[in-house]
């Protein structure tokens, strides 16, 4: 049974008899569609469980992801954020195999959340107090070609145990030197929050004789920084 989906650009993606219809580089290509001949091989199986567990931490994650990795796919090829961000943390060591329990996990040290050519800072670093998240950018990088004083602070609370996101916006770069942000309800004080924080550019800028463009929704590589509970 064939089947294949056509974007809005008209490419087809998915199965069509003997071959698979993908994008590369926004164009159309067919592959010839793979058959092992054992589907079931432990290191198969292992495989498809790491792309499932993947998968799931996308949905999960996907207000952070739609906006973090926004601007990775090249323009016309046909992947989403959420691909962009499939492809960067199965491949980065986020991922972990537990070999006792025969399931995937993952680093939160190495998760990434956005990823783009903004620049970060240096110095960053959260504490929290009175139930509050203060966050201190003692570095904010404005001096950097990669960073300017418009692009908006980021932060991503994610409380795995639940699942649940909370994606807030901080103060622009030129004023978020030192910031405190409210932390989401939660009845279990020992609840776990995954705190990820990284710029977004926010206006176009070009600067250096044009060789250097600043498009709106560009990011920076998100940072981890750090596991915090009520």
């Amino acid at each position: 049974m064939s089947k294949a989906d056509n974007n809005i650009l008209g490419l087809e993606h998915g199965k069509i008899g003997d071959r698979i219809a993908v994008v590369l580089d926004g164009k159309q290509v067919y592959k010839k569609l793979y058959r092992p001949t054992n589907p079931r091989t432990p290191q198969q199986q292992k495989h498809r469980a790491k792309l499932a567990f993947v998968n799931r931490l996308s949905k999960e994650l996907a207000e952070a992801v739609n906006i973090g990795f926004a601007k990775v796919p090249q323009r016309g090829s046909g992947q989403t954020a959420r691909n962009a961000f499939v492809h960067e943390n199965f491949h980065n060591g986020a991922l972990v195999w537990d070999e006792e329990s025969g399931e995937w996990s993952f680093r939160p040290d190495l998760l990434c959340l956005a990823q783009g050519p903004r620049y970060v800072g240096q110095g960053i670093a959260a504490e929290m107090h009175d139930g509050r998240l203060h966050i201190a950018c003692p570095d904010t990088g404005t001096n950097n070609t990669h960073g300017v004083t418009d692009d908006q602070l980021m932060v991503a609370i994610y409380r795995p145990a639940v699942p649940a996101l909370h994606l807030l916006n901080g103060p622009l770069r030129e004023a978020c030197s030192e910031c405190i942000l409210e932390l989401p309800e939660t009845e279990d004080e020992e609840d776990v929050m995954l705190v990820y924080l990284w710029f977004q550019a926010t206006k176009y800028h070009r600067s250096g004789g044009g060789k250097i463009t600043v498009r709106p929704g560009q990011a920076s590589k998100s940072v981890f920084l750090g596991a915090f509970s009520k």
